[in-house]
C-alpha cells in the first residue's frame, strides 16, 4: 500500500533527495550555465520595473519579515510578470497540487507549489517561498523533490526559490540518474541589490524553455 505523507514532513535534507530518488549534482560546470551567459539586456520599462519592486519590498521590509503571501504580491508576481510569465504562451497554475512517488519505500509524498509556470503542459518554472526568516538554502530539498514529479524527461526544468531577502536558481534533468546544479544566491536586501540579474535570469531561462 502507498502512503501519502507531506512533502516537508518525508523530504529534509538534500542527502534524504539523493538517496530516495537517486538524484545526483552535476559535475560539469557547463551543465546549468543558463544563469551565467547570453543573459538579455534589460529596456527601460523593464529597469523602471525592478526599481519599483526594490522601493515596495524596502517600504513593507522595514517593519519587520515578510510572509509568503506578501513576498508573492510584492516580489514574486511583479517579476514574473516582467519575464513574460503572465503572458501567452505561459499559464500560471498556483497553489497546483502534485505528488512525488517513491519506490523504496513505498510512499507518496504531496505538497502544494505556490507558483507553477506552464507552457503546454511543460513544467518550467517552480517558485516555491518561504518566509524571509528561513534561509533560501532551506528550500532546495522542497523545490528539487516538486521538480521532480515532472514528465517531461526529455528536457530540463528549472527553479527558483526565494525568501523575499535572496534568490537562487535550479536546473534539472532526468534521465537514469537525474541531476541538478544550482546557481549562487542574488540578494535583494542592500541598497546595490541583484534583481537586476534576477530578472534576466528569468527571461534567460525562459528563452531556454522555449527551444
Amino acid at each position: 500500500m502507498v502512503s501519502s505523507v507531506g512533502i516537508t514532513d518525508t523530504i529534509k535534507s538534500l542527502s534524504d533527495l539523493q538517496t530516495r530518488c537517486n538524484l545526483r549534482q552535476a559535475e560539469d560546470e557547463r551543465f546549468f550555465s543558463e544563469w551565467i551567459e547570453d543573459l538579455p539586456q534589460l529596456n527601460q520599462q523593464e529597469q523602471a520595473g525592478v526599481t519599483r519592486i526594490k522601493q515596495r519590498y524596502d517600504y513593507h521590509r522595514v517593519d519587520g519579515l515578510l510572509l509568503e503571501g506578501t513576498i508573492n504580491l510584492l516580489v514574486v508576481s511583479p517579476l514574473l510578470e516582467l519575464a513574460g510569465f503572465l503572458d501567452p504562451p505561459y499559464r500560471i497554475r498556483s497553489p497546483y497540487g502534485i505528488a512525488l512517488e517513491i519506490e523504496e519505500p513505498e510512499e507518496t509524498i504531496r505538497g502544494f507549489i505556490d507558483t507553477l509556470v506552464v507552457q503546454e503542459k511543460l513544467w518550467i518554472f517552480v517558485v516555491e517561498s518561504k518566509r524571509n526568516s528561513i534561509p533560501v538554502l532551506a528550500a532546495l530539498p522542497q523545490l528539487l523533490a516538486y521538480m521532480l514529479t515532472t514528465t517531461q524527461t526529455d528536457k530540463p526544468v528549472f527553479g527558483m526559490a526565494t525568501n523575499g531577502d535572496e534568490f537562487i536558481f535550479l536546473k534539472l534533468t532526468l534521465s537514469d540518474t537525474p541531476q541538478y546544479d544550482v546557481s549562487r544566491t542574488f540578494s535583494l536586501f542592500p541598497r546595490r541589490h541583484e534583481l537586476a540579474e534576477v530578472l534576466q535570469i528569468l527571461k534567460r531561462l525562459g528563452q531556454a524553455a522555449l527551444k
